[in-house]
């Protein structure tokens, strides 16, 4: 059992730090609807954003003094949209689009297409951030001043994040266990869990773990640790919280049972008996979100709050205010939960001691007083005065060309993005963003688009132009070429007996080689972590697609070791090999 004691070394028992850690100079007051603009380096106070559909805006709610403390106009906001932000900006996130808004100035600055039309992702709010990540459609979208579009190739889990800013990520048909580094934009895959198993992704003692619930298991995900046996038997079909509490796991049964799994290390051969498991009321749960020492579940059936400490002991049951549509738990950046109304007329804030505090979401009317006084007497006008008063009517003309154009490549796709064109006397209404082979219209206030189904490898130009009443304007235009991200996953293949070693014991490495230029030779060679590299190499050709499956070439028996594969310079994720 050493493995176990080299591995739990590298955990600890204090609670995750805050993922974001970007300073921010605190506003002493901001008027709530105000438009007045605010110097560029001075922000709101950290909290978390809220959209009352009800109302037409977005409001913020200051998590440390429980007070709504700015506003922003957004008529027609979707219900259901999240709003996730960054140093400077904020954006509201529904199905198709999100749309950005300084936290300065508190107005919309742009409406973008989202890669997926009918999918609203999970928000990420962590340094280099925020993420958006699209797990159905397998996408990750970082925005802010360096916005990327990650295309990461295949089914998502829900996606963890740790303090230095590295999102986690886990593949669910390959069982890939990716990160993707601050300032990124290809993930790499340092670890993997067996193809096809349920589990989860979190954070325990500030390090990325992967809890496998069909194996009852967990892991480190870096340090080529072992697995530790969770020492409970949890369903499979559970949802883990993104970080410990008190060096416990939350793990959620929807059906009403919360399993809190300790991470300590094990004892001999017997895992250390600290779990706990707590029966919940009958109800339809979600969650589990933590801060601090408590755990929070909501319960749609009854409309209910429930929080626990980490030892499992209820703490308090707090009615979620009744409105249409579905509540939400949300960790923010503050390391508070946020429970959403429906329609987010009410906030539910949980500070990490456990207290629970309802905060109404809206603004209320203020008091006006109205002083009348007598009308000054008509003033004697000249036909001079007139004409300085009333200047005479410049007609409108049609906008001018768009500031700035530029495209950023991705894979079968191109992010387009432009500053203001001049409007000339009427205002912009649309911008039209055409390219070879195809074209699309933008609302007048956007200032970016994505251009989806494009042919990596070829050449495009982007022409942006800018229309108002009067008509188009000039265009500007940028270049992009689309290419695709290779990547390599490694794992265990099918067990196999050669001369040199007998199955169970030995198997073939499996290889999945994706976005590689097509119908291409590339040479494959594999390494080992202590043996280096472990066979001369194959140089096998990419089909039509780019894709290459190596699944009969390197029987490989090192129990205890990493492998991985490099071809064409890309370098695969290292997966720990052990006996089966």
């Amino acid at each position: 059992m050493k493995l176990f004691t080299k591995w739990t070394g590298k955990w600890g028992r204090r609670g995750p730090v805050a993922a974001l850690t970007a300073g921010c100079v605190v506003v002493a007051a901001v008027a709530v609807g105000g438009s007045a603009d605010v110097p560029a380096l001075e922000f709101l106070n950290p909290g978390h954003w809220v959209v009352n559909t009800a109302a037409g805006k977005v409001y913020h709610v200051d998590g440390a003094t429980k007070q709504v403390d700015a506003e922003v106009p957004l008529p027609g906001a979707k219900p259901g949209s999240v709003v996730v932000q960054g140093d400077t900006s904020g954006y509201v996130v529904g199905a198709g689009q999100y749309t950005e808004f300084g936290k300065s100035t508190l107005r919309v600055e742009a409406t973008t297409p989202a890669p997926a039309a009918d999918e609203v992702p999970v928000p990420l709010e962590t340094a280099g951030g925020p993420y958006l990540v699209y797990r159905d459609a397998a996408v990750v979208v970082r925005l802010g001043s360096e916005h990327a579009v990650i295309d990461v190739g295949g089914e998502l889990g829900n996606p963890v994040a740790t303090e230095d800013g590295t999102v986690w990520l886990h593949r669910v048909d390959t069982g890939a266990l990716c990160k993707l580094a601050r300032g990124t934009t290809v993930p790499s895959c340092p670890a993997s869990a067996p193809a096809g198993h349920k589990g989860g992704l979190t954070v325990v003692g500030g390090k990325p773990v992967f809890v496998d619930t069909t194996a009852d298991t967990m892991r480190a995900v870096e340090g080529n640790g072992p697995e530790r046996p969770l020492g409970t038997d949890v369903p499979e079909e559970t949802r883990v919280a993104a970080a410990d509490v008190d060096g416990r796991v939350s793990i959620l049964d929807p059906a009403g049972t919360l399993y809190l799994v300790d991470s300590a290390p094990v004892v001999g051969d017997r895992p250390a008996a600290k779990n706990v498991v707590v029966d919940l009321e009958e109800g339809q749960y979600t969650g589990p979100e933590t801060t601090g020492s408590t755990i929070a579940v909501l319960d749609h059936g009854s409309g209910r709050l429930v929080t626990y400490d980490s030892a499992g002991t209820r703490r308090q049951v707090t009615p979620v205010p009744p409105e249409s549509g579905k509540p939400r738990l949300t960790k923010a950046d503050d390391e508070r939960v946020y429970v959403e109304g429906g329609e987010g007329k009410h906030v539910l804030v949980v500070d990490p001691g456990g207290a629970v505090t309802e905060v109404p979401v809206e603004r209320k009317p203020q008091p006006t007083t109205t002083t009348t006084t007598p009308p000054p007497p008509a003033p004697t006008t000249t036909t001079e005065q007139v004409t300085r008063q009333n200047p005479p009517v410049i007609a409108a003309g049609p906008p001018g060309a768009p500031s700035g154009v530029t495209a950023t490549p991705g894979s079968g796709s191109a992010v387009v993005t432009w500053g203001p064109a001049a409007d000339n006397g009427a205002p912009v209404t649309a911008y039209h963003v055409t390219w070879n082979g195809g074209g699309l219209t933008v609302p007048g206030s956007q200032r970016s688009a994505t251009v989806n189904g494009l042919a990596d490898g070829t050449a495009y130009t982007f022409t942006v132009v800018a229309e108002n009443r009067v008509g188009r304007g000039p265009g500007a235009s940028a270049q992009a070429t689309p290419r695709r991200v290779p990547t390599i996953t490694v794992t265990r293949g099918k067990d196999t007996t050669t001369d040199s070693c007998r199955a169970p014991d030995c198997a073939f490495i499996h290889i999945e080689m994706r976005g590689f230029a097509p119908n291409t030779s590339y040479e494959i060679i594999p390494y080992a972590s202590e043996w280096g590299r472990v066979n001369p190499g194959v140089t096998l050709t990419t089909d039509a697609e780019g894709t290459q499956i190596v699944d009969d070439r390197f029987p490989f028996s090192g129990d205890g070791q990493t492998v991985w594969v490099v071809a064409g310079g890309v370098e695969s994720n290292r997966y720990y090999w052990e006996k089966q």
